[in-house]
């Protein structure tokens, strides 16, 4: 059997990698070379979104549990979790308007800009979430 912080362990080094693979796509996008920051971006967000499903939607299922007290704490799960589900619906908007499946209501690279911070801060959250339930 897995230790208790195994499993959120792993989500950690996965956001490591995660957090290098957009690194990456970001230098692709500076560079111009704009299909392979695309299909970085759509990698990297594809294996986010699996990981919100199998890891993180469970674990804030039982922080946020009924009966537990309420604070600060989960204040910050909740703004962890707003924050990264904006972050995925900006990307899913993005593609969606580089698909033209829809029209732009943004400008592409306000909403680019957009979901790097909303996932940035989320990250960041994510960490100290880390940090506090586990250390």
């Amino acid at each position: 059997m897995l230790p208790d912080h195994a499993l959120p362990a792993a989500n950690l080094a996965l956001q490591l990698i995660l957090t290098a693979a957009l690194a990456y796509a970001l230098l692709l996008a500076m560079k111009g070379q704009f299909e392979k920051h695309c299909l970085a971006t759509r990698l990297a967000f594809a294996a986010q979104i699996l990981t919100i499903i199998a890891m993180m939607s469970p674990a804030m299922e039982s922080i946020l549990e009924p009966g537990r007290p309420n604070g600060l704490f989960q204040a910050e799960v909740l703004a962890h979790h707003a924050l990264g589900l904006a972050a995925v619906l900006l990307w899913v908007y993005i593609n969606l308007v580089f698909l033209r499946r829809i029209r732009a209501r943004l400008p592409a690279k306000q909403a680019m800009q957009a979901a790097a911070a909303c996932w940035m801060a989320s990250l960041a959250l994510g960490f100290h979430i880390y940090w506090r339930m586990y250390y």
